[in-house]
């Protein structure tokens, strides 16, 4: 049976093409679906009987492919569909692209073959940096100090507690499109004393807050996991004051590239770990975020299921995109055997 890999992703993903010319040299056959264009060139067809059987088909722009016949699944980056307004009252609309969203990931659960990584997971662990600090003490991390509130009292103890040394970080939405096409971007702020105003603490309660003490850092590290491999990057972030509290920050000023990016080796006990962790949750690729301390304590911060890693690659030249296609690879192969 042929080796078809359907790929979750967007119409704007670049990053895809990358796996994709080495997917080709292994002759596979990849069904590319850009889930914004879902309900608009792409199209999908669910089936369960009374006695539980399933069939699946997903209808692109220039063919269409059976659940059965797919080998494995790339859950590569989805996006919410871009779906028309079709009626005048806001209300119905809403409920149209509601209904378009949850047809379209609801099919996403009911694969037979291998995901990577499977949605529900992912959606599980993406934004929940608690539970991912939590379970990564279990396999010998340290963690920053953590709090989400929105008590003004907590606050102020957890003020204390970081000895006035806090990073502000967003839960999940950190871009907004503001009125007159005006754009922010909320990345990680330090939370100055001389700014730390009875004003300021209430002020900070118009949602609840996710606070972290501040440890200082010698370098970021990422660590990318695709099945076995485990690949990190030094990126030294503080030679930069742009980059020095958080790494995308240049990346936004297009000085990402200053930033001197290298492939370093934690150890195979921390990659042990590592691997442990994400095979916790069943995850096949992972993007791990940690700092290095001035004296060289490596600190969990966040893992990232679906996280970018292309300029990485792009920087340092490590094989990421072909080890991502073997994987695919080797996973759709085994599911035939």
């Amino acid at each position: 049976m042929d080796n078809n890999i359907l790929i979750l992703t967007h119409s704007r993903d670049d990053t895809v093409l990358m796996v994709l010319e080495h997917l080709k040299k292994m002759n596979c056959k990849t069904f590319r679906f850009d889930t914004d264009l879902f309900h608009k060139s792409i199209y999908l067809s669910l089936e369960l009987s009374r006695f539980g059987d399933f069939t699946g088909k997903i209808i692109l722009s220039t063919c269409s492919i059976n659940f059965c016949d797919i080998s494995v699944v790339w859950n590569r980056r989805i996006h919410d569909p871009q779906v028309d307004n079709v009626f005048q009252d806001p209300e119905l609309n809403s409920w149209v692209k509601d209904e378009t969203y949850w047809a379209m990931v609801n099919s996403f659960t009911l694969f037979d073959c291998p995901v990577v990584n499977p949605w529900e997971v992912n959606e599980r662990l993406k934004y929940n940096k608690l539970f991912q600090m939590r379970i990564a003490t279990k396999f010998g991390f340290e963690v920053p100090d953590s709090c989400v509130t929105d008590l003004e009292d907590d606050i102020r103890s957890f003020w204390n507690k970081t000895h006035q040394n806090m990073i502000f970080k967003k839960i999940k939405k950190g871009l907004f499109h503001l009125l007159d096409n005006k754009k922010a971007i909320l990345h990680t702020n330090v939370i100055l004393p001389h700014k730390f105003t009875n004003e300021f603490v209430n002020r900070m309660r118009f949602t609840p807050v996710f606070l972290q003490e501040h440890i200082k850092k010698k370098y970021d590290v990422r660590s990318i996991v695709i099945g076995s491999h485990v690949i990190s990057f030094a990126i030294h972030s503080q030679d930069m004051p742009e980059a020095r509290i958080d790494y995308r920050t240049p990346g936004i000023l297009g000085k990402l590239k200053d930033i001197k990016h290298e492939v370093i080796d934690l150890g195979p006990d921390v990659n042990n770990k590592i691997l442990s962790f994400v095979r916790y949750f069943g995850l096949t690729f992972s993007a791990i975020d940690f700092i290095i301390t001035p004296d060289d304590r490596l600190v969990f911060l966040e893992d990232n299921p679906n996280g970018q890693w292309a300029w990485l690659e792009h920087f340092t030249n490590a094989p990421i995109s072909e080890l991502y296609a073997e994987t695919l690879y080797n996973i759709g192969r085994s599911f035939h055997k």
